[in-house]
């Protein structure tokens, strides 16, 4: 059974989303902010998880928002695991807010009662830099489709395996090897809405060209395994380090 590592008898999931970002004006009207589009995410893999009797029916979720830029974080204790959201900035620049949060995961408690590490796009950069990879812009240019970033973590930092790669991005996936932090690169939280707006706007500003963004367009509706993902980062917090 999931549990909270406040008391581990109480049947709800506790999420806390370390908010990076905000959503372009279009996505946020109609989508909301990183998290309800994030509370969408995980709230899909648990009833998953449900359906599949994989997990107490009677389980809950709660997922509350911390805006990092304005130096605002979770009392770690009170939660089952830490998620860094997305961010349109970049993890390798040294700003206050984004310096603060590589040292907030250096530093990040690692004992066994301590609450697990989710990383997701920025968050895996963030994640990558603070255990000392090197994050920078991607030469090959942006990811195509389901996933948007420039910047890449180009290798695995000490003490961690790789559980994902592409052609075009050699770190995709990483965990810990303590089993503590796990991060991804793509962006699972987005639905093919979400993402058709976001290349919509992108090629509008000129931040894509034409063949990307029709490349992008052309696969955009394909199924998508995000709430597998969900449901099983879900699973994740639950198996023993």
């Amino acid at each position: 059974m999931l549990h909270s590592s406040k008391d581990r008898h109480d049947n709800t999931v506790r999420l806390a989303l370390l908010v990076c970002g905000t959503p372009i004006p279009s996505i946020l009207e109609v989508h909301g902010d990183y998290p309800v589009i994030f509370r969408g995410l995980f709230q899909a893999g648990l009833d998953q998880l449900k359906e599949q009797g994989a997990i107490d029916p009677s389980t809950k979720l709660v997922l509350e928002g911390f805006d990092v830029r304005e130096g605002i974080y979770p009392r770690a204790n009170e939660w089952d695991a830490i998620v860094i959201s997305g961010s349109a900035s970049d993890a390798y620049v040294d700003i206050p807010w984004v310096s603060d949060l590589v040292k907030y995961v250096h530093e990040f408690p690692r004992d066994r009662e301590a609450p697990k590490v989710i990383g997701v796009c920025f968050g895996h950069q963030i994640i990558g830099r603070a255990f000392g990879a090197k994050v920078a812009k991607n030469t090959r240019g942006w990811e195509r489709i389901h996933e948007l970033h420039q910047d890449i973590v180009y290798d695995l930092p000490k003490g961690f395996s790789l559980l994902a790669s592409t052609e075009h991005t050699q770190v995709q996936s990483m965990i810990s090897k303590d089993g503590k932090i796990v991060s991804l690169q793509g962006h699972p939280e987005f639905t093919s809405p979400i993402m058709k707006e976001f290349i919509t706007v992108r090629t509008e500003l000129g931040v894509f060209n034409q063949e990307l963004s029709s490349a992008a367009m052309k696969v955009v509706e394909n199924p998508l395994d995000r709430v597998k993902v969900a449901a099983r980062l879900l699973e994740y917090l639950k198996e023993d380090p």
